[in-house]
C-alpha cells in the first residue's frame, strides 16, 4: 500500500468515528437546565428569647441582687449569653455591676448539672470588696447562671485554674445555685 492510500484510510477512520460520535450525542435527550429553585421563603421571625442577669440593688440601705433582662441573639447560647451580659455590663444610676472591672469571660461549659465557668485573672486581681461584696459577686453569678435547669452547680476557674476565694468564701469544688439566700433579695 502506498503511503498516500494509507493517509486516505486513516482519514476516512478518522471521519467515521467523528461521525459516530456526532450520531450518538445528537440522539441524546437534550439536557435543559434546572428550573430556577424559587426563593428561600422567609424564616418565621422568632421573638429574641430573655435571660436575667443579676446586678446590685441598695434597697433600705442594704444591698440585694435584682434582675434585669437581656435579649439572646439567634445562634447564642442562653447561659453564656446571660454570664457575659453579667461581665460586661455597666452600672447604672441605681443598679451596680458586682463583677470586677477588667474580667473576661475566657469558657463555659455546662455538663450533667456542672457549668464551669472559665474568668481571666481580673476577677480574682481586681476584686475589692469584703465578704458582703464577695457573697454579692458570687451570688450575681450562681443567680444569673441558677435560672436555667440544666445548671444545678458552678466552679469557678481563673485562667483554667481552680479558684480557691476571692477572700472569704471557698469557692475550691462546684458551687450549688441555691446558695444564694434571702439575704441577697427573694428575686429569683
Amino acid at each position: 500500500m502506498k503511503k498516500g492510500s494509507r493517509a486516505l484510510i486513516i482519514i476516512l477512520l478518522i471521519a467515521c468515528v467523528g461521525l459516530g460520535a456526532y450520531l450518538v450525542i445528537s440522539r441524546r435527550p437534550a439536557q435543559r437546565p434546572a428550573p430556577p429553585s424559587p426563593p428561600p421563603a422567609e424564616a418565621p421571625t422568632e421573638a429574641p428569647k430573655k435571660v436575667k442577669v443579676y446586678r446590685v440593688a441598695v434597697e433600705n440601705n442594704q444591698p440585694k441582687l435584682r434582675a434585669t433582662e437581656s435579649d439572646v441573639r439567634p445562634g447564642e447560647s442562653p447561659p453564656e449569653a446571660a454570664l457575659r451580659r453579667l461581665i460586661e455590663q455597666g452600672d447604672t444610676a441605681d443598679l451596680a455591676n458586682p463583677i470586677p472591672k477588667g474580667t473576661r469571660l475566657l469558657g463555659l461549659k455546662v455538663e450533667d448539672g456542672l457549668a464551669t465557668v472559665n474568668l481571666s485573672r481580673e476577677f480574682r486581681d481586681n476584686f475589692s470588696g469584703g465578704s458582703e461584696a464577695e457573697g454579692l459577686t458570687i451570688g450575681a453569678i450562681l443567680r444569673t447562671l441558677g435560672q436555667f435547669p440544666e445548671i444545678k452547680r458552678v466552679l469557678f476557674l481563673i485562667e483554667g485554674k481552680p479558684l480557691d476565694t476571692l477572700g472569704h468564701l471557698d469557692l475550691l469544688g462546684p458551687q450549688d445555685v441555691s446558695w444564694v439566700g434571702s439575704e441577697y433579695g427573694d428575686d429569683n
